[in-house]
């Protein structure tokens, strides 16, 4: 079976009818509940998810149903964590890293997303969920094939995030196309 690591964004534009790649984000999390795929996701995306959706209460306030920002928020949330054959991965333990002589102790996905940082260019977020997609295949043996996204910057950078994750880089568009959902 193909295991998709699916950016926040991926996720998010599965229930926002309105974005340009909503059906094929919605095809990707139907194929994985259905068990047709399995995805992962770092643990980041629970904050993500959290922050989004907070931020965006007035939009649901103006549906008319009253209910707390957090209520929204949580019941969001329990519906993502609820996806079948859909992951997160955690931050990991503590790695020791060597900074200018000096020794810092970080979280593996931290650690793992410096690493990556001094060679991509990229937004920290953006950083550290390439790191868990790296850590999925480093520390759980979990072997990464797509890693679906919508970032702008990682899709322009694909080919050289491809070396470094080992998995194919693309958009939600894209993977429907070369798997054929």
């Amino acid at each position: 079976m193909k295991l998709i690591y699916l950016d926040t964004n991926v996720i998010l534009t599965r229930y926002a009818p309105e974005e340009p790649q909503h059906q094929a984000a919605k095809k990707i999390l139907r194929n994985v509940e259905a068990g047709n795929l399995s995805a992962v996701t770092s643990v980041l995306t629970i904050v993500e998810v959290a922050s989004v959706i907070s931020r965006a209460y007035k939009r649901f306030a103006k549906t008319g149903k009253i209910m707390k920002r957090e209520d929204i928020t949580g019941a969001f949330l329990r519906r993502i964590m609820s996806i079948r054959n859909f992951h997160f991965i955690s931050a990991g333990g503590d790695i020791s890293i060597e900074i200018e002589e000096s020794h810092v102790k970080l979280p593996a996905l931290f650690a793992v997303a410096f690493e990556i940082a001094l060679k991509s260019s990229l937004k920290t977020l953006d950083n550290l969920h390439l790191a868990a997609a790296l850590i999925s295949q480093r520390i759980y043996r979990q072997k990464i094939d797509y890693f679906a996204t919508l970032d702008k910057d990682i899709l322009k950078r694909r080919e050289k995030l491809k070396s470094l994750i080992g998995a194919f880089v693309c958009a939600p568009t894209e993977l429907v196309r070369t798997l054929k959902l």
